[in-house]
C-alpha cells in the first residue's frame, strides 16, 4: 500500500520499504546473481579498498556477509521489487558487454530498451531506490516515502539519479595486477549544506567488475525541513558526520573512489 508523506520511521523489526513486520528477510548490498556472474564458483574475500583491515573469506554469493542489517518483507522482496531486480541484471550485462567491446558503459542508456520513462528504464532506477532505502535504514535514518513507493513500483515518480562508468579503483588495481574479479559498494555518503551542515542528499556506489554505478538523491527544502523537525536525532547525526568531513577532508583518491569527482583529468 502506498503511503503518503515524505518520511516515515524505520524499525529494525519492519520492512524498510513498506513497514510490514511479516515474513522479514535480508537484502543484499551486492546482488547475489551479479556476484555469481562475476565470480562463478571461485573463492571470494571481503576487504576494504584502503587496506585498513585484513580481508576475510566469504562463503558464497548468498553469504549473509553481503546483507544489509535492514530488513525487507517477503512481499516486497519476491513480488514488488522482483521486476527491478531482474531488469538490473539485464542492464548490468549490457553495460559490461559495452566495456568489453571497447565502448563506454554509459552507452547502455542509448539502448532502445531503456528509453526514458519506459518500464525497463524505471525498473533499473527502482533497483537503486531500494538500495538507497536499505542504506538509510542501516544507519538509523527514516524511510524516504516517495523513494520507497517508487522502489515498490507504486509510482513512476523517480527521484534517483544514476551514472554508469568504469570503476576508478578497479582501473588502479588492474593496471598493476592485471584483470581481476571484483565487486564493491560505496556505503552511504551524506551531502550537506556548506553553511549550516544540514543534510541535503545521500549518495552511494555499486561496482561489478569494471562497471560502477553511482546513484544518489537530493532533498528539496520541504524534505530538509521535515527531516530537521521530525527526525532531529538522525539529522544531528548527519550534521556531525559533515563536521567530521570538514575537519578531515577526503583525499582526491577517496573522492575518485566514491564517484564524487570525475577521473577524466587524471
Amino acid at each position: 500500500m502506498k503511503v503518503s508523506g515524505l518520511f516515515a520511521n524505520n524499525r529494525a523489526d519492519a520492512c524498510c520499504l513498506c513497514g510490514s513486520t511479516q515474513d522479514l528477510t535480508g537484502e543484499h548490498k551486492v546482488k547475489a546473481s551479479a556476484l555469481k556472474a562475476e565470480f562463478g564458483a571461485d573463492r571470494m574475500v571481503i576487504g576494504r579498498s584502503d587496506d585498513s583491515s585484513a580481508a576475510r573469506s566469504a562463503q558464497g554469493p548468498k553469504s549473509k556477509a553481503f546483507h544489509f542489517a535492514a530488513r525487507v518483507c517477503g512481499v516486497c522482496n519476491s513480488t514488488r521489487t522482483q521486476p527491478a531486480d531482474l531488469e538490473f541484471d539485464r542492464f548490468n550485462q549490457t553495460a559490461r558487454q559495452l566495456l568489453e567491446d571497447g565502448r563506454v558503459p554509459s552507452d547502455v542508456f542509448s539502448d532502445p530498451r531503456y528509453i526514458v520513462g519506459s518500464e525497463p528504464y524505471l525498473n533499473v532506477f527502482r533497483y537503486f531506490a531500494k538500495l538507497m532505502c536499505c542504506h538509510l535504514a542501516d544507519v538509523g535514518g527514516p524511510r524516504p516515502q516517495p523513494i520507497a513507493n517508487f522502489a515498490m513500483g507504486l509510482t513512476k515518480a523517480n527521484l534517483i539519479w544514476l551514472s554508469v562508468d568504469e570503476d576508478w579503483t578497479y582501473k588502479r588495481y588492474s593496471a598493476v595486477a592485471g584483470p581481476q574479479q571484483y565487486a564493491a559498494h560505496g556505503g552511504l555518503v551524506i551531502y550537506a549544506k556548506k553553511r549550516t551542515g544540514q543534510p541535503s542528499g545521500f549518495h552511494s556506489t555499486l561496482t561489478f567488475g569494471r562497471v560502477r554505478y553511482t546513484f544518489y538523491f537530493r532533498m528539496l527544502f520541504v524534505a530538509r525541513r521535515e527531516l530537521r523537525r521530525k527526525y532531529p536525532v538522525f539529522n544531528d547525526w548527519c550534521r556531525a558526520q559533515g563536521r567530521l568531513a570538514t575537519a578531515t577532508p577526503l583525499s582526491q583518491s577517496e573522492l575518485l573512489m566514491l564517484g564524487l569527482v570525475s577521473d577524466e583529468a587524471t
